[in-house]
């Protein structure tokens, strides 16, 4: 199950901010919330690209969301020193 930051974070125990927070401390993030190169096309992140419409400019406007995979919270947990017990519950 594909999950997005927040509900990764749900899953890891922290909040979506400490956990976006400490991702910018490893690198895997930058500064605008963006993935960073040497973090994509391995199996653990990759940002979902969605549209939604802006009437007020009367177009589409895309945008990315990070998700993580089952490997990637586990991934994360492993770097972060958390113990994952329940995944289906917290997210």
């Amino acid at each position: 199950m594909n999950r997005t930051l927040d509900q990764a974070a749900a899953v890891l125990g922290i909040g979506p901010r400490k956990l976006r927070n400490q991702l910018r401390e490893m690198g895997v993030i930058d500064h605008e919330g963006v993935l960073a190169c040497a973090y994509r096309d391995k199996g653990l992140l990759y940002t979902d690209t969605r549209q939604r419409w802006n009437p007020s400019i009367g177009s589409w406007v895309s945008y990315g969301v990070i998700m993580s995979t089952e490997r990637g919270i586990e991934w994360l947990a492993e770097k972060l020193g958390i113990t994952v017990t329940k995944k289906e519950r917290a997210a």
